[in-house]
């Protein structure tokens, strides 16, 4: 169940949306309803202007600049119709997320000033407006909203150094899951051939498993650069995939491996199936490297909220605190969809690990 924290957040975004249109209507119901100043006629007419303009060319990335003048040019015109539309005035800052860097700087300053103006009165400034009062009210203004700005620029910065960041560590993780774990796996291969040659053993087997995990490394690796759905998650579904998985790993490593399915298994989104498969390849390779297990289970539960996939052997164990970046890795894939991953181990006892991840359907 997602926390309350989570549901308002969701609810307050749906409503960004509608702002602008709910403060238009709203503004121009007080100026024709309450400002008795100006005639009715002009007012309607110039707010349906506006909300054509909204309409035809809001969110039209392409058509930014364009619109965000337009837009300041009609807030002016029916900031001399009333004051009352102060209220309205406000959007211009939610209007700039579609202009690059400092380019929203002018459209801030200009939303000031016709923010003052409303509250200085209204244009004309006339006597019962407190024009006295306006300059000090641009300058209260711009100095608010310039703050703002700066700050909104400066964590846009950090945003983007983060998204760089974790697209490094994205890669890092394609790279160790794809490239890392089949060389890992091939050299294993060709060990055990040159073992069984030296033995005077067939080692075609082991030559033959060597060949296909290259050309699956090859293909993952190719996969990964184009950032594409892992191969068998296009031809399967999670649990089926998860299954050839286990099933090819158990025969290329002469281990037992069961793999199980619990609840109804349902589609889930890209990001979690393959944090799911990604999470299960890498904990059979911790288990073929390192555990010495001679027995391994994997458990892929569906729940209402959460997907969890448990993998348990017995073997040698670890100290909790030791962890390879194979752990790291898988770690920060979990919870980079918003997961939970833990692990439990002990010298002689074994090793569990789960991963948890919300159930995004697809």
């Amino acid at each position: 169940m997602s926390p309350p924290a989570d549901i308002w957040q969701r609810r307050v975004e749906g409503t960004i949306p509608a702002l602008p249109y709910v403060l238009l209507v709203l503004s121009t119901a007080a100026a024709v309803l309450i400002d008795g100043r100006t005639a009715p006629g002009p007012t309607l007419a110039l707010a349906a202007v506006t909300l054509a303009w909204m309409i035809g060319l809001r969110n039209r990335p392409q058509h930014a600049a364009l619109y965000v003048i337009g837009l300041l040019v009609l807030c002016a015109a029916l900031v001399t119709r009333s004051p009352l539309y102060g209220f309205f005035v406000f959007i211009g800052y939610l209007s700039v997320d579609d202009l690059p860097g400092w380019r929203k700087a002018p459209v801030v300053i200009v939303t000031a000033l016709l923010s003052a103006v409303c509250q200085a009165g209204g244009w004309p400034l006339q006597d019962y407006a407190l024009p006295a009062l306006f300059p000090v009210l641009a300058v209260v203004n711009i100095l608010i909203a310039g703050l703002m700005f700066i700050v909104t620029l400066n964590m846009e910065q950090r945003e983007r150094e983060q998204g760089a960041l974790q697209e490094r560590q994205r890669a890092a993780r394609e790279i160790h899951d794809t490239l890392a774990q089949g060389l890992a796996g091939i050299v294993a291969q060709l060990e055990a051939a040159a073992h069984a040659r030296a033995q005077g053993v067939d080692d075609e087997g082991h030559l033959h498993a060597a060949t296909q995990l290259a050309r699956d490394s090859l293909a993952e690796a190719r996969r990964s650069v184009r950032a594409i759905t892992p191969r068998e998650l296009e031809q399967a579904r999670l649990p089926e995939a998860i299954e050839k998985v286990t099933t090819t790993w158990a025969e290329t490593h002469a281990t037992h491996a069961q793999f199980t399915t619990t609840g109804t298994p349902r589609p889930m989104h890209p990001e979690v199936e393959v944090t799911l498969l990604r999470a299960a390849q890498e904990a059979l390779t911790n288990v073929a490297r390192h555990a010495r297990a001679s027995r391994v289970g994997l458990t892929l539960s569906y729940m209402e909220d959460v997907v969890t996939l448990d993998v348990r052997d017995d073997g040698v164990g670890f100290e909790p605190g030791h962890n390879g970046y194979g752990l790291t890795g898988m770690r920060q894939r979990v919870t980079g969809v918003g997961g939970e991953l833990a692990v439990e181990s002990s010298p002689g006892e074994g090793t569990a690990i789960s991963a948890s991840v919300p159930a995004v359907p697809a």
